[in-house]
């Protein structure tokens, strides 16, 4: 019974058994002294992980006898066991892989068709059920000016099949400030839906939609490369460009992933800027809307055998407008997965089922943002998070 037991934690524990204690980090380019933003930091054998912020600050609670284990796409991963940590903030600097030259690679299968297989077994692999313990945050402006925060713990009880992916989502913490209580903008407040931030990234529905669907496909230009270190782990990369001729507001990136096992470890995408020009008109309720630049940003794991999505990162820029409006909104929102479980029974009552993580009521037994391996604050957000919460002309109600 106690090796079963044993083995249970291993694969889907958090060590919860072990004391944890907090420890600090900042991480660098060894090279350049640069920050690395959103290296993954992660407890060896655990699920617990977090984030460097745009500082490479990181902030983690985990069992004294632990080891922390730090990955980042083209750095040489680093193991420093937890008791090297101090009550300071210990300063880490990663290695560049040494990486030979990129090789342009040649398939005999087209590229959209080889990268929608990509998606296909990636997506096939994600581990279901599973419960993803979740810290989310989203700034917004208007014109410029930070008008609205929301951050929170959210917890997505995570099911469906190899097709597609569902989820329940529970909040047992959460924190608002805005400005405004103008329902008028609420049409804009909704394009982050956090009903769909798992789902969005496991079943791929976003990039095979707009990227290689028959309608769009024809629309891009693709290319493969290969790069390999010195001892011969080799990644593959699919680029992806719009045709310079075609006349539609269309993206570019990137997919990172291995070749052997098809698994994704990155995707990024962007509007092209040389195709920002071609950006639509939308109509909606209250006037118009034009997307003005949209990126996506989506990082995946191995932890003990699961695979999952463990950060991703959204921003937008729209400009609205009606004969007495004319502004632009920006957002950007963080998720990233603090800790995993497998799923356990909830109470379907306690379900969140809004879009918006405003809609909720603001409550908090604890200052759970300094804590649970949230993404640490930059001293320029905790500027611009104070500033809302003395000047919100709504109060966030409590529970």
């Amino acid at each position: 019974m106690m090796k079963i037991l044993y083995a249970f934690v291993l694969l889907f524990g958090s060590l919860t058994f072990a004391q944890n204690i907090a420890i600090r980090g900042s991480i660098k380019d060894a090279q350049t002294k640069e920050p690395l933003l959103a290296a993954s930091v992660g407890v060896q054998n655990s699920g617990l992980g977090t984030i460097t912020n745009e500082e490479g600050l990181f902030q983690l609670s985990a069992p004294k006898s632990s080891v922390i284990v730090i990955t980042y796409l083209g750095y040489k991963t680093t193991a420093i066991p937890v008791s090297e940590f101090t009550q300071e903030v210990q300063n880490i600097a990663l290695e560049p892989s040494e990486e030979k030259l990129e090789e342009v690679i040649v398939t005999k299968t087209p590229l959209h068709e080889y990268l929608l297989d990509v998606f296909k077994v990636s997506k096939a692999r994600f581990n279901k059920p599973i419960l993803l313990h979740t810290y989310y945050r989203e700034f917004v402006k208007s014109n410029g000016k930070h008008v609205k925060f929301s951050d929170g713990l959210l917890d997505y009880h995570v099911s469906g099949t190899t097709k597609k992916t569902k989820s329940d989502l529970v909040i047992p913490q959460n924190r608002s400030f805005f400005l405004s209580s103008d329902e008028d903008d609420e049409d804009s407040r909704s394009l982050v839906n956090i009903q769909t931030a798992i789902s969005r990234s496991y079943d791929f529905g976003y990039f095979i939609e707009t990227l290689l669907d028959d309608d769009h496909y024809e629309d891009y230009e693709f290319m493969l490369k290969s790069k390999k270190d010195n001892s011969g782990a080799e990644l593959y990369t699919i680029y992806f460009e719009p045709i310079a001729s075609i006349e539609k507001p269309l993206n570019k990136g990137w997919v990172t992933f291995d070749p052997k096992t098809k698994l994704i470890y990155e995707i990024e995408t962007f509007m092209a800027p040389s195709h920002q020009q071609y950006a639509r008109t939308i109509n909606f309720l209250i006037g118009k809307a034009s997307i003005v630049d949209i990126k996506y940003k989506v990082a995946f794991k191995l932890a003990n055998s699961n695979y999952l999505m463990y950060y991703s990162n959204r921003y937008g820029k729209v400009r609205i407008w009606n004969k007495k409006l004319n502004y632009i909104e920006e957002w950007r929102s963080d998720l990233i997965v603090t800790d995993f479980e497998k799923d356990k029974p909830y109470d379907k009552k306690s379900v969140f089922k809004k879009k918006r993580l405003y809609d909720k009521p603001t409550h908090y037994t604890d200052k759970f943002w300094q804590k649970n391996n949230a993404i640490v604050l930059t001293a320029e957000e905790e500027k611009v998070i104070s500033s809302l919460e003395k000047e919100a002309v709504t109060a966030p109600k409590s529970e």
